[in-house]
């Protein structure tokens, strides 16, 4: 009986040391600079991160995830945009105001009722659409209060690009809204 204990702790000992796992994080970031036809300077940063969970003895890579992070600044620090995992696509200069136009990732929980007392709890990923009015009320050479941005209606963001100077913002095109045909 002992013989067998043994070997079953020596066995689960064994399985637990070769699916253990070491994690490599690569870490990148891209900056892109580009100078806008109405003479300000737009810097797009890109942190991409990959990280590999990777057997200690075998060597074997069992998963790899991929993320990444944008932000981009005007002029030095005029705007600043942190846009975490959004991916930014135009900017929008008015007289007085600052718009962006970006995608982001949004999960969508779907609940599915079982015929057993179970619920299931499933979700998808969908792109959206995100537009913002950038506020900055920071004084005394920017030293003292806030900036931030408010999220208007896309409506109101179509009628200020009819009378305002739109801008791509450089991407690599990562997320794209997917536009599904009518059928009449």
């Amino acid at each position: 009986m002992k013989n067998t204990l043994y070997k079953v702790m020596v066995l689960l000992f064994l399985v637990a040391v070769c699916s253990n796992c070491t994690s490599e994080t690569e870490k990148q970031v891209d900056k892109t600079n580009k100078l806008l036809d109405n003479g300000m300077r737009l810097v797009v940063e890109k942190t991409n991160e990959t990280t590999k969970e990777i057997g200690i003895f075998s060597k074997h890579n069992y998963r790899t995830t991929h993320s990444y992070t944008y932000k981009f600044t005007v002029d030095g620090g005029d705007v600043n945009w942190d846009g975490g995992s959004g991916e930014p696509k135009h900017i929008l200069f008015c007289e007085n105001s600052v718009y962006v136009h970006y995608l982001k990732e949004k999960y969508i929980s779907v609940q599915r009722d079982t015929t057993s007392t179970e619920i299931n709890n499933n979700g998808y990923n969908m792109v959206e659409e995100v537009f913002e009015l950038y506020i900055d009320n920071r004084y005394f050479f920017k030293l003292f209060g806030d900036d931030y941005w408010v999220e208007i209606t896309p409506e109101s963001y179509a009628n200020k690009k009819t009378s305002c100077d739109e801008y791509n913002i450089p991407n690599d095109n990562e997320l794209s809204l997917v536009q599904l045909g009518k059928e009449g």
